[in-house]
């Protein structure tokens, strides 16, 4: 594959993952707090569910508000059942991501060494160039003394 496609796809495949992880971030920590919530009514605690509807409240914005209407609901009580398998899909669909930006950054950074590599190579060869110039010149000057002496 052509170099410049290759850095334009990886580039693209960054982009792709890291809306993926961010979006799997929000959904996950929506559920969380929407656990916590569950939990906190469960158990009694007034005052974590207070903190929790605060945040609600607060973050109820027209894309906000419809994360908060489809995010999974955990049940923190019993936490490895079937029912919390949605809010793992969540996890998963975040870590695709983290996996796509890290596969992407990979890439790229091999790109970016073997480009370094080869500017070293040519560096190598240039300064070789020029060390044989100077040998070269350095004899012709013994020869011209030796021709001049004779």
């Amino acid at each position: 594959m052509d170099v410049k496609r290759e850095i334009s796809a990886a580039k693209k495949l960054r982009l792709s993952g890291l809306v993926i992880a961010v979006v799997g971030f929000v959904f996950i920590l929506v559920s969380t707090l929407l656990g916590i919530y569950g939990y906190a009514d469960f158990h009694g605690i007034d005052g974590l569910k207070r903190i929790v509807g605060s945040i609600y409240s607060n973050t109820q914005f027209p894309v906000l508000s419809t994360v908060w209407g489809v995010a999974a609901s955990p049940d923190l009580n019993a936490f490895f059942q079937l029912k919390n398998l949605p809010f793992f899909g969540e996890v998963v669909i975040f870590l695709v991501g983290v996996g796509m930006i890290g596969t992407a950054s990979k890439t790229l950074r091999d790109i970016a060494e073997a480009d370094h590599a080869a500017t070293q190579e040519r560096r190598k060869e240039q300064i070789k160039k020029e060390q044989e110039k100077r040998i070269e010149e350095q004899r012709e000057k013994e020869k011209q003394k030796d021709k001049d002496l004779s």
